[in-house]
Formats: C-alpha cells, sequence, structure tokens
C-alpha cells in the first residue's frame, strides 16, 4: 500500500511539473544567442523558504535544432557520465541506481561559483517515449532524500525537462527547460547575465556531443 502511494505521489509530481512548464510561458522574455541559433525564453520567479528567506529564481527554456540523429541526443542524455560536460558548474555527474526501465536516479556535484557554495544535486529521471509524435521527454525532479548525504550543502528544488522530436531530414530539435531554488540568493542582474549564453551552451553542448558519436 505504501509503495502504491509513493508511486502515485511521484506520477503527479511529473504530471504538474509538465503542467507548470507549459503554463508558465505567459509573461516570459526571450533573446536569442548572437548567430540566432538559439532561442532562449525565461523568466525571474520568488521562493520562499521556511524561515521566510527570499530567493531569486531563473527558470529558462532554451531551444535549437541541428543536423544530428534523435538517437545520438538521446544516448547523451541516458549517459549520465556525459552530463558533466554539457552542464555549467557540474564537476562531476553519474547515474546511482536505475528505478525501472525508464526511471532512474542521478547525482550531479557542483563547482563552487560565487555566491552559491560547493553543493550537489540528487535528480529522479523518467524517460518518456512518443513515436506518433517522433519525440522523447525526459524529465526531472528534485530526490534529495534518495541519496546519502556526501558532506556538501544538498539543493532540494531542481526541476529539469529534455525534449528531443525529430524534424526529418536528419534535424532535429534540441529543448531543456530548467528552474532550481539556488542555495544563496543572488541579484537578478545578475542571474540576466547568463542569459542566453548560459542556456545555450548546454543545449549546443548536447549536440556537440551526439555528433561525436557519430
Amino acid at each position: 500500500m505504501k509503495r502504491s502511494v509513493k508511486t502515485g505521489l511521484i506520477v503527479l509530481c511529473f504530471l504538474l511539473l509538465n503542467v507548470s512548464v507549459n503554463a508558465q510561458r505567459d509573461g516570459w522574455k526571450q533573446d536569442k544567442t548572437k548567430d540566432g541559433k538559439v532561442l532562449v525564453s525565461y523568466n525571474f520567479a520568488e521562493h520562499k523558504d521556511e524561515k521566510g528567506k527570499k530567493y531569486n529564481v531563473l527558470e529558462f527554456e532554451a531551444v535549437t535544432s541541428a543536423e544530428v540523429s534523435m538517437e545520438s541526443c538521446l544516448r547523451v542524455l541516458k549517459d549520465d557520465s556525459q552530463h558533466q560536460d554539457f552542464m555549467d558548474d557540474a564537476e562531476h555527474t553519474e547515474r546511482i541506481r536505475d528505478l525501472s526501465e525508464d526511471e532512474w536516479l542521478s547525482y550531479y556535484l557542483l563547482k563552487k561559483h560565487w555566491p552559491l557554495p560547493v553543493s550537489d544535486v540528487v535528480t529522479r529521471y523518467k524517460l518518456e517515449a512518443s513515436p506518433e509524435n517522433s519525440r522523447y521527454t525526459l524529465t526531472g525532479i528534485p530526490a534529495p532524500d534518495m541519496y546519502p548525504d556526501q558532506g556538501v550543502e544538498r539543493m532540494r528544488y531542481s526541476y529539469s525537462t529534455y525534449t528531443l522530436r525529430d524534424l526529418g531530414n536528419g534535424q532535429t530539435e534540441v529543448m531543456m527547460y530548467s528552474s532550481s531554488v539556488p542555495l544563496a540568493s543572488i541579484p537578478k542582474m545578475l542571474l540576466a547575465t547568463w542569459i542566453p549564453n548560459g542556456p545555450a551552451g548546454m543545449v549546443n553542448g548536447i549536440i556537440r556531443l551526439a555528433l561525436e558519436e557519430e
């Protein structure tokens, strides 16, 4: 009974994340990289912890397309050891364990980057295939209590979605959505300097790694 309730709550989390991602686009700003190849939509939100302290939260969605196979991009996303090669500030990434055929637990050790301390993130991923739409969706939700403490501060709120879509003619669209609450309050002005090149670097990194596999 407990297992079925827990599974139901996890499924609900994935569903609510997908709803919130689609519902929060109104009022977002957009910016493009200089070459015009990556479109980044972003929004600043505010999070208040249990002590009433406020944190600025940056939500973003970066999307681009390139001449690369969707399956190659998928192999990169499923290989957690490669995430450190495209994720900003990730020092070490690994898969902790498989939870089912299409779900797994991943660990990320993040570098110290002022004003943020060295920290880590534990993410539960679920992969969904949509053959009729030639699309894969990989959704990540926080799972901070599913892996032992590693002696650094742990982020407890970090959500992500990767979507791969086959556009035909050898072209694949790569989209990444992210929303996380940092462990320190970062001024909006400082966060804004990361747009659009920060998110663009990550989706371009996925494509670069995928091309190396072809």
